[in-house]
């Protein structure tokens, strides 16, 4: 009896391990494991709203609101400590000395209010100034080179004055642009110019925004970018997120954030499978491509597109492919039109993708099956109608990489062969190196 008994405790226990060591994995591990479900069998989790993933950064939101939910528990509790111990300690002194101990009430303080004296201030009115002779002039020539004197004057004074300000700036402003400071001008040249390949450096930083779309494309990026352009990224996709239900997760607050924390050389963008939506803005029912859906939604483009530019990042925003589930078919062009529209007014930072071309067979019909040279025909979307199979992501990544090239490498200072031999004549090697690095 007493060894059936053991077992069954053993058994007890070994299940409260198991348990226990089950909710801690998830509890952990959470987030990988939704992201693996959702990537491998391509469906849409709704859990309600969570929060943005910038927002578990260090110095977010969410953060400070945590430490001050904590300190506000630590006060409390402190209090009913505090208030428990004064009250143990009266009741102790309660059974020593009876009413004695009780405190004496504390009366109120009665001041009678005291009425301010009145004063009649008097003021005697000022003396009539007489106005000013008008000043004679010979002639009306005489009168107004007066004039332009004066006028000569106070605009020397401004331009000094102005000269001063300028020297003071160019002192102390640094060479390196700011957020904040004016965008460079447009002109046909450097739009031509930003037109070209995005360089990349082993110094640049890349961020990556989107959708489960996105999810499954980043993968691809993150490895292809690293092995081309020896390049770090930031992956903040995050399922089931778009631009139509910031209150679910507000996409242009946390990219905001998240240059807050780091500077990127790059952001790519890959959203609107989630957005094709109605709108609830302040309780009127916006109907999803309206003039007043499109207002809004442009807006929030915007917001994205117009931080990236003011730290002077480079943006590429990937088209929304043509959707073949039911309910949003024909719907993706509406959106790829605002993409577009947003990135020609940054034309010097922002740049609209299409993808249909590479993932469509007529370049705008949703395309399940592809005929690729030397495959032969190739799934690249689920069934799903929305999401892609690994091919899939594999041409978008190909898509997404013809958008970059290797920056040249730094040019060095050659030096003077004769000089560097002998020692002599520094001065003019120096010049010359001056001259190299220009």
């Amino acid at each position: 009896m007493s060894s059936t008994q053991d077992m069954e405790s053993q058994h007890t226990k070994a299940l409260l391990g198991i348990t226990f060591a089950s909710l801690l994995l998830v509890a952990l591990k959470g987030s990988a494991l939704l992201q693996y479900w959702q990537q491998t069998h391509h469906i849409l989790l709704e859990f309600g709203s969570l929060p943005s993933a910038s927002s578990y950064l260090p110095d977010t939101r969410l953060i400070k609101e945590w430490k001050r939910q904590w300190d506000n528990t630590q006060q409390y509790w402190s209090g009913i400590i505090d208030q428990s111990e004064s009250r143990m300690l009266l009741a102790g002194q309660l059974l020593l000395l009876g009413d004695e101990a009780l405190p004496e009430p504390e009366l109120p303080v009665v001041v009678a209010p005291v009425c301010p004296k009145q004063e009649v201030i008097t003021q005697a009115c000022p003396e009539p100034v007489a106005p000013p002779k008008p000043v004679a002039y010979e002639t009306p020539a005489a009168a107004m080179a007066e004039t332009l004197t004066v006028a000569s004057a106070q605009t020397s004074i401004a331009i000094d004055t102005a000269a001063a300000n300028t020297t003071t700036e160019s002192i102390d402003t640094p060479d390196e642009s700011q957020p904040g400071e004016p965008l460079p001008e447009a002109t046909p040249e450097a739009i031509t110019a930003a037109q070209g390949p995005i360089l990349l450096g082993a110094n640049d930083r890349i961020l990556l925004v989107g959708d489960s779309l996105m999810q499954g494309l980043a993968p691809h990026l993150i490895t292809n970018l690293k092995r081309k352009y020896k390049v770090e990224s930031m992956d903040l996709s995050k399922h089931s997120t778009g631009l139509t239900y910031p209150a679910f997760f507000d996409w242009p607050a946390t990219v905001e954030d998240a240059f807050e924390l780091e500077d990127y050389s790059v952001v790519i963008v890959f959203l609107g499978a989630n957005d094709p939506w109605d709108m609830t803005i302040q309780g009127r029912y916006i109907r999803f491509g309206s003039e007043p859906w499109a207002a809004v939604y442009r807006e929030r483009v915007a917001r994205i597109i117009n931080t990236a530019a003011a730290h002077r990042a480079r943006l590429v925003w990937l088209g929304v492919p043509p959707l073949g589930r039911e309910d949003l078919i024909g719907k993706a062009p509406t959106l790829n039109a605002i993409y577009a529209e947003e990135a020609s007014k940054m034309p010097l930072f922002a740049r609209f993708v299409a993808t249909d071309p590479t993932l469509t067979a007529d370049g705008s019909s949703f395309t399940k099956f592809l005929e690729l040279p030397e495959r032969g025909s190739v799934m690249v979307r689920t069934d799903d109608g929305v999401h892609f199979t690994t091919q899939g992501h594999r041409l978008l990544a190909n898509l997404t990489l013809t958008q970059f090239g290797a920056a040249p490498p730094a040019e060095k200072p050659v030096e003077d062969a004769a000089n560097a031999t002998d020692g002599t004549d520094t001065g003019n090697t120096a010049t010359n190196n001056k001259i190299t690095q220009r």
